[in-house]
Formats: C-alpha cells, structure tokens, sequence
C-alpha cells in the first residue's frame, strides 16, 4: 500500500511538471510538451542512506535526532523528486519525498509532500506565492546535502520544518532582499486554531565574504479550545564565506518565558574533494516552551538546558554526492539525566552517504 501511495505521489510531480510546461509553451510557441520541454523546466532527485550509532540505548528513536534517527541500522533518510518550472511571470514547485526524515516529522495524513507552491511576479522583483514551503526559519537546512553536517544542532531540532501560507518577496537589490509570511502556524499544514501566524525574511549582504538573515515567526500557537498565547521567535544567521574555494510558562497563562539558542559552525576545504566541519551549540528553554518538561534529579521537573560539539569529514566523490562521517558530543544540564544509565551526556556516530541529481 504504501509503495503505492509514493507511486501516485511521484506521478503528480511529474504530471504537474508536464502541465506546466505544456501550457506556457503552447502559449509561446503553439508546440506542445515535448518541444518546450527543457525550457523553464527542472526536475531533480536526491537520496541519502545512512548507518547511525549511540550510547543512549534505551530509545529505539535516537534522542534530539530528526535526522539518521534509528540506531544501528542501515536506513534510508530520504529519497525524493522534485519538478521545478521558472518563467519571467509565474514559477512553480512540487516535491515529493519517502524515507525517515518524512516518515517521523511530517504531518502523517500529507507525509510524502515536502513542498508544493505556485507563485506569479505582479511587478519587477515583486512576487506573490502559495502553498505548501520548506521553512524560512533557521540557521541551517535540515537535509544533509545542503548542511555541513547530517545531525542538527539543538535548536535547529527545535524549529520549524515547514509550513503553508503565502509568502510576498521583494528584491531591492543583489545584495538585499526581504520576504513576508503569512501562514497557518509554526511547523504545520493544517491550521490547529483560527489565528495566523506572520513572519518576516530580511536578507543583506553588506560585504563580499558574509550576509546577515533575520528571520521571525509570530503567532498564537495554542490549539483551538484553550487559551491563547502569543510565540515570538526571533532567528538571526550570520553566514561567512572567506574563501572563494568554499562555495509562555507552562500552567501560567498570565506569565511570558523565554527560551535561548544558538549555533556556531565553520567548515574548511582541505582539498578538492575533502572538508572538516566544526559545530558548537547551546539551548537553555527552562519553561520548556519549546522543548517540552524533563525530569530532574531532584524530583523536580524543567525545560531542556543543553549543549554539544559535533565533528564531521567529508568526501565528495563527485559534484553533488558526499561520504560524511561525524561524530557529536551532547551534554545536559547537571541535573538532567535523562539518557541511558543516569548520564548527562551522550555520543553519537553518524555515517552517511547521499547524491543529488
């Protein structure tokens, strides 16, 4: 059944792409499908597999882990297609995708659907989308082929994947662009209330080597039939390039809290086809307003306070493909010791290997 369901998935991509693509070359040249195929239109693939390992053995599911999720198994992470279609005034893109990366963080009732949005440009540099989107927010992407690493930073793990809505973009210029959400709510499809959530996209590039990206999310996140409460989250990346060589409280609805994160990351291409990557991160939310209630040794409970290191190798056998092994170090607070045996920390191995196509 469920092979069938991935069938039928990967037909509409396809059958999307050729609608598309039909029509805007009928409306240009008169033509049909197969003479305007190449023209606007793209479609591409990727698939990652992987083999994972920890010392948290009492969790069939890897703690704080969206990615390479199960221990001591070979997987899959992801397998996906993707038909894109850009002209001057319209553009579109539908993706579908099957793997662990869906299969436990995707709503269950549209899991093979990653993206799927058409937008139109009413002016010059000004474009108006719908539908479904990958996640403005964050500092890092959550598919490895487009990370330093395969695992992700703590508060990465913490933010949205993706939502639905509609996003205005405007491009001032080369170096500064911005983009306005307006969306169902944070990390969901189907609306869970009747409030929106709105979020902002500003991007600047002041210097050669490195751009700055603020990003926020704002909205009442809570479910229909409780109480309302509004969620700030603010997000600001600073992404350098030196080197031309390296392309609300819980249980108290009059109080606010607060939750505090970041990461740190650098690569450096030792040779053509070999990297090193460093990453340091830290997440203290001790109302738990994102990570939930953990317990503590002293009977108590609170919200996560944690940090780690992660160390990666990499080798691109060709352009688009990667061999990455990492390993990463997470440490909670003194008083959380919520992995196997007692223990605060954990160790993880990761060995993955994808190709983008």
């Amino acid at each position: 059944m469920r092979y069938k369901i991935i069938l039928k998935s990967i037909t509409t991509v396809i059958f999307f792409a050729l609608l598309i693509n039909n029509s805007f070359s009928q409306e240009k040249q008169g033509s049909g499908i197969l003479s305007g195929l190449a023209e606007g239109l793209s479609i591409n693939g990727y698939v990652d597999t992987y083999i994972s390992w920890d010392n948290d053995k009492q969790n069939t599911l890897r703690q704080f882990s969206a990615v390479s999720p199960y221990s001591s198994e070979f997987r899959l992470n992801i397998a996906q297609i993707s038909a894109k279609y850009e002209a001057d005034r319209v553009r579109g893109i539908a993706t579908v995708h099957f793997g662990d990366i869906p299969e436990l963080n995707w709503p269950t009732d549209q899991r093979y659907i990653q993206e799927a949005n058409v937008g139109f440009r009413v002016v010059k540099s000004f474009w108006i989308d719908g539908g479904y989107f990958l996640t403005h927010i964050g500092g890092e992407a959550f598919l490895p082929i487009d990370n330093f690493f395969t695992s992700l930073a703590l508060s990465t793990y913490y933010e949205p994947f993706y939502q639905s809505g509609v996003r205005f973009s405007y491009s001032f210029s080369e170096q500064c662009a911005a983009q306005l959400y307006i969306v169902n709510g944070f990390n969901v499809y189907a609306d869970n209330n009747k409030n929106k959530s709105f979020g902002i996209q500003f991007w600047v590039k002041p210097g050669k080597v490195f751009d700055i990206t603020y990003n926020n999310l704002i909205g009442n996140e809570m479910p229909s039939g409780t109480d309302g409460r509004t969620r700030i989250y603010n997000n600001l990346v600073i992404n350098m390039v030196p080197s031309k060589k390296e392309k609300s409280k819980l249980g108290d609805p009059g109080s606010s809290a607060n939750m505090v994160s970041g990461f740190i990351s650098v690569r450096y291409k030792a040779l053509k086809n070999f990297s090193m990557a460093l990453r340091g991160d830290y997440i203290k939310d001790e109302n738990g307003i994102m990570t939930g209630i953990f317990p503590t040794i002293n009977g108590g409970s609170s919200g996560l306070k944690a940090n780690g290191v992660t160390f990666a190798v990499e080798y691109n056998p060709v352009e688009n493909s990667y061999v990455r092994l990492e390993s990463k170090l997470t440490n909670t607070d003194t008083d959380q010791k919520i992995f196997d045996d007692g223990k605060n920390s954990k160790v993880e191995v990761n060995l993955s290997a994808g190709l983008g196509f």
